[in-house]
């Protein structure tokens, strides 16, 4: 036992010597915990949409202010013309166009039904696609607001409440999955690359003709990078409350 101690101390002093294993072990958790956790992201935040108002009355400009004045999308420009979408598209600032057709209200009181196209950047799907929906939700809660005094005999609403990160917020999904992904690595890879080094310098077989049998020298390699693993974790959860 007093070998095997001896060599996981020789282990460390060969892991702290090594400055390239060291950015590897901790420099490599905290930089994608901080990109995954900022950078990437399937959140949208302040969108930037254009409106092409066909109709200009009371009822639009209540729905285009509905929109604004939610945290998740900024009325970034108005447009004239069906033709100018696509100039808007190109210039990669507006990621959706919403297209209200003529004289929205008199439909929706005289019909009872009026259209709201929604056009979207498909270059990112799913931003898109969520970029729709938010929108639909936004339409959709106008409506019920327009319809209070409209009664129905009864109705059966469903509503769904998701337990585990009900706002959907992309840090908490990618942060724990990051965290596994880091401690395989680090675990996994760290392992193998030390016992190569040791394969390339020649020194592996004075390592398996020591007192030590083969599996003490296989453990006495694990055994230093499970516990820098464990200091990886900490640091991940120590960035995950204080960053996120």
């Amino acid at each position: 036992m007093k070998r095997f101690r001896g060599f996981v101390i020789k282990e460390f002093y060969h892991i702290f010597r090594d400055k390239r294993s060291l950015f590897i072990l901790f420099g490599m958790p905290v930089a994608q915990i901080l990109l995954f956790g900022f950078a990437i992201t399937n959140e949208i935040n302040n969108v930037d949409i254009a409106v092409l108002d066909h109709s200009k009355d009371a009822t639009t400009e209540e729905i285009i202010n509905s929109i604004a004045a939610s945290e998740y999308f900024s009325i970034d420009q108005f447009i004239e013309r069906e033709a100018d979408i696509e100039t808007v598209f190109k210039q990669g600032k507006v990621k959706a166009v919403l297209n209200i057709e003529k004289d929205f209200s008199q439909k929706l009181i005289k019909d009872g039904k009026a259209h709201v196209q929604i056009i979207t950047d498909a270059t990112d799907p799913n931003t898109a696609n969520t970029i729709y929906n938010y929108v639909t939700a936004i339409l959709q809660k106008y409506q019920q607001s327009q319809n209070k005094s409209v009664g129905l005999p009864y109705q059966i609403v469903a509503q769904t409440r998701m337990v585990y990160n009900p706002e959907l917020k992309s840090v908490f999904m990618f942060v724990p999955g990051v965290m596994t992904i880091i401690l395989m690595l680090v675990s996994a890879m760290m392992t193998s690359i030390s016992i190569t080094r040791e394969k390339e310098l020649g020194t592996m077989e004075i390592l398996l003709v020591s007192p030590l049998k083969p599996f003490q020298v296989i453990v006495g390699k694990v055994v230093p990078y499970i516990f820098l693993s464990v200091i990886n974790a900490i640091v991940i959860v120590v960035l995950s409350i204080f960053i996120f």
